[in-house]
């Protein structure tokens, strides 16, 4: 891993990106285990408002190169990981950088919502009420600014007190993502936040990501290609060599699912995605 050329707090710190410069970028990233590689010097950027989508095959390693996109990857002990993830220019795997600040920064949505045993504003808050971003004065607001954001405030402006486990599938990934903008992120990884819900939640979820990206940027792992063609500005595909996974070839979404070059990806389109 590189030396530390951060100050402390300094990548916590939104409105400083260089225009030139992407509002995400891995760099040479491999992640091993004992019994080998995951992934394998996987490289691309992501730039700021954008839509980036990753597809491959199942075990490719797509979750893993999430959560090593935002240092949740530190909560697994026995993988390692080699070079480098930069948010807006700054390395996040300095070893000066606060990790609570780059998963402020770079938020994530799971495949299953994860609701706490709390009220539905409890959950909203939670993450900001930890970082120190909603004082007693201002929780009400950040809430419902939250809740706006992620389209849930309609439905749940009365039910703020009531435990957030009553709530539909659909709600909870929609108040999980209203905890997430809370903390006001740059970034919002989404692990195939979809894949959970009806075709109505999927539609809703979908909506929501071309909107947040008017003032977010999303990377999203799915498997379904039709998503992927629907919100996707860029794609990257994952697959397995060597018995690693590695970035194929990644294009942007209408070149990538039209014309791709690559046989695995050509292989992996023939078959829906699966």
């Amino acid at each position: 891993m590189k030396k530390p050329t951060t100050e402390p707090g300094s990548i916590c710190q939104p409105g400083s990106r260089n225009l030139s410069q992407p509002a995400l970028e891995v760099r040479h990233l491999s992640v091993t285990t004992a019994h080998g590689k995951i992934l394998s010097d996987v490289n691309c950027a992501v730039e700021a408002n954008t839509v980036f989508g990753i597809i491959g095959p199942s075990g490719a390693g797509k979750s893993t190169l999430l959560r090593a996109m935002n240092r949740l990857i530190d909560l697994t002990p026995a993988l390692r990981v080699e070079g480098d993830v930069l948010l807006n220019g700054l390395s996040i795997y300095d070893r000066c950088v606060d990790t609570n600040a780059v998963r402020a920064r770079i938020g994530m949505l799971f495949q299953q919502p994860v609701v706490f045993p709390a009220t539905v504003i409890e959950n909203v808050l939670f993450g900001a009420r930890r970082l120190g971003k909603a004082s007693r004065k201002t929780q009400a607001a950040l809430a419902e600014k939250a809740l706006t954001e992620a389209a849930l405030w309609s439905e749940v402006k009365d039910r703020l007190r009531a435990p957030a486990l009553s709530l539909s599938v659909g709600q909870q990934q929609r108040l999980c993502l209203a905890r997430t903008l809370a903390v006001e992120p740059d970034v919002i990884l989404m692990d195939e936040p979809t894949s959970a819900l009806d075709p109505r939640s999927t539609h809703a979820i979908e909506e929501l990501i071309l909107r947040l990206k008017e003032r977010h940027t999303i990377v999203i792992v799915t498997h379904n290609v039709a998503q992927a063609r629907r919100i996707t500005d860029w794609i990257a595909c994952i697959c397995v060599r060597e018995n690693s996974g590695q970035i194929v070839e990644s294009a942007c979404c209408d070149v990538m699912l039209e014309n791709p070059q690559c046989l695995e990806v050509i292989e992996f389109l023939n078959r829906g995605g699966a």
